[in-house]
């Protein structure tokens, strides 16, 4: 169940490098004074820590936790019940996809704006999905992986009733860029290049009206 936004956040931030985690810290306590943040540079440290506590949030790098990451998101959503932002040097497609099959919620590169990360938390935090935006391009789905969410339905059919990322985000209460991505993913699904094409499959197969 995701968490409420407008309330002060309760994070945790798991990366090996001291200087990552306080750099995070600080951006969160700045965003959300009064937020409540503990870091640890591993997973299992950061499991001892919060034994007992449930935060809104878990800002992680996988490649840097000493763990897989299918286990990590796996143990980390068992244990804490919280959704997961991966915030990592590496933006190769690869490892990109291998962390949204894992059932992350929002992937930023560590060189992106401190704003990126911001909007992937607020995103996880009502239960949205954000990418990155110069990553999400480079998503990869397998055939298995083709059928939409009820948000990305939801999506379609405002495209399909002529509405424009800024006016769906409006509606939605959503950003653009949370938009952007989300079609980015639907396109992905359907094997489609452009809107158009998303939404003639997607009236096809029934998807949408």
């Amino acid at each position: 169940m995701a968490a409420r936004a407008d309330r002060t956040p309760r994070c945790v931030i798991i990366d090996e490098h001291p200087v990552v985690r306080q750099g995070v810290e600080a951006l969160l306590e700045n965003t959300w004074p009064g937020a409540v943040v503990a870091s640890a540079r591993n997973l299992e440290a950061a499991l001892q820590a919060e034994a007992g506590a449930k935060p809104d949030i878990v800002v992680v790098d996988p490649w840097k936790s000493g763990a897989d990451v299918g286990e990590l998101v796996k143990r980390l959503r068992e244990e804490l019940g919280a959704p997961i932002v991966v915030f990592t040097a590496d933006g190769g497609a690869r490892l990109l996809s291998e962390a949204l099959k894992a059932g992350v919620q929002g992937y930023v590169r560590k060189d992106s704006p401190s704003s990126d990360l911001i909007r992937a938390i607020e995103a996880a935090r009502a239960g949205e999905f954000y990418v990155d935006p110069g990553l999400s391009s480079t998503i990869v789905l397998e055939e298995g992986d083709r059928t939409l969410s009820a948000r990305q339905r939801q999506i379609l059919q405002m495209l399909a009733d002529g509405m424009q990322t800024d006016a769906v985000a409006k509606d939605l209460g959503l950003s653009t860029e949370t938009i952007r991505t989300h079609t980015k993913r639907i396109l992905a699904k359907l094997e489609a290049s452009t809107r158009t094409q998303a939404v003639a499959i997607g009236i096809r197969y029934g998807l949408i009206n």
